[in-house]
């Protein structure tokens, strides 16, 4: 099984959205030769990673869960607003096709 490098993770999120690595090193309070350690570092403490999208206000551990096999467990709540969505459109759509009939006849 192949690792996941976080800090190109991290790197390739800032040259997405134009960060500059110093901005960020600033806001986490590290220099900005840490900040390029941490880019650089195939592992970095979930302390570290937790400070970075706090800064950044995205969330990289789900980048993180999102590269593992889709058979892995989880304890995390499950996202559920869009299944009770789709069941509230579909309930609309059936009282549109009500409405619909007996518009018809």
């Amino acid at each position: 099984m192949e690792n996941i490098h976080v800090g190109q993770l991290i790197g390739a999120y800032l040259k997405k959205e134009r960060i500059y690595k110093s901005a960020l090193a600033r806001a986490i309070g590290v220099t900005d030769s840490q900040m390029l350690y941490y880019q650089k570092s195939k592992d970095l403490k979930p302390s570290t990673v937790l400070k970075i999208s706090h800064a950044l206000k995205h969330n990289f551990f789900a980048d993180l869960a999102a590269q593992l096999p889709a058979d892995y467990t989880t304890d995390a709540p499950k996202d559920t607003i869009k299944d009770e969505v789709i069941a509230q459109l579909k309930h609309r759509i059936e009282i549109l096709e009500a409405q619909v009939e007996v518009l018809r006849k």
